[in-house]
């Protein structure tokens, strides 16, 4: 098992030998900077004792501003005091409409994917010390559905039967303390992880949850109910990390009032 729960183990992952973005070395030409992951500037002020710290180069860093500006937008419509703009440089496309109600605005030009893969990258080569190359096979499934850009109505592809498989396969794992894990912003940003085997007994992946404020219920607002940001990975050779958490293959009892929320207490 491996985890990053307390400050003094997050230091420890501060001090990683290479740039987690390209993985390449740092030297005096291209020397390390401080990466916060996620952006620091997604979380309150309040909030950030203490950050996930990663070191990357600077230009590798820079490269996900945009992104992280839109991160930082899309998490404030989840605050209280928030004033509801729109992320940065999206486009107001519709209004989605659940039964006769207006339940959601539909926005475009929202890299939502690009954030929670180099969320994913971060975790991974923090809790396992080892570069996570961007084209890793991998599938994620968003906190917010997807909608067809012609009828404004959700997409099919939102109800996917893995999104509830996955979810179930983290929760019942964390039951039983057999997760990976990453706790850290005041306990406002968690990255879950468990490795397991598909059916033919040859190809491992990881099943991931990420959470960060409870953005399972931007989907809540929009479908009825909670949708959290769930995903599975591949690495190459379809190993698992040495002490890596591994899923049990029991058939657990849990039972679950939020199906596609892989944080539900």
């Amino acid at each position: 098992m491996h985890e990053i729960v307390t400050q003094h183990q997050a230091k420890k992952v501060a001090k990683l030998g290479f740039c987690y973005i390209c993985e390449k070395p740092f030297t005096d030409m291209h020397p390390s900077t401080d990466d916060h992951v996620p952006a620091k500037k997604i979380f309150r002020l309040c909030d950030r004792s203490w950050p996930l710290i990663l070191p990357a180069h600077k230009e590798c860093n820079s490269e996900y501003s945009m992104t992280d500006e839109q991160a930082k937008g899309l998490i404030a419509l989840l605050q209280p005091e928030s004033t509801k703009k729109p992320p940065l440089k999206t486009k107001i496309i519709g209004i989605a409409k659940r039964g006769e109600k207006p339940s959601a605005i539909l926005l475009q030009g929202l890299n939502l994917g690009t954030v929670i893969a180099r969320v994913l990258r971060g975790c991974h080569a923090a809790l396992y010390g080892d570069f996570l190359p961007e084209e890793t096979p991998n599938r994620t499934l968003m906190p917010l559905p997807e909608f067809d850009p012609e009828t404004h109505d959700v997409a099919e592809s939102t109800f996917l039967p893995q999104h509830e498989i996955l979810c179930k396969l983290l929760k019942d794992n964390r039951k039983i303390g057999n997760v990976d894990r990453i706790h850290a912003y005041n306990g406002e940003f968690r990255f879950e992880v468990v490795w397991a085997t598909f059916d033919d007994n040859r190809r491992n992946f990881a099943a991931f949850g990420i959470d960060i404020y409870n953005w399972h219920r931007l989907g809540d607002r929009v479908l009825g109910r909670p949708q959290g940001c769930v995903g599975t990975y591949r690495i190459e050779g379809d190993v698992i990390p040495e002490g890596a958490s591994t899923a049990t293959r029991m058939e657990l009892p849990f039972k679950y009032d939020e199906l596609l929320n892989p944080f539900e207490e």
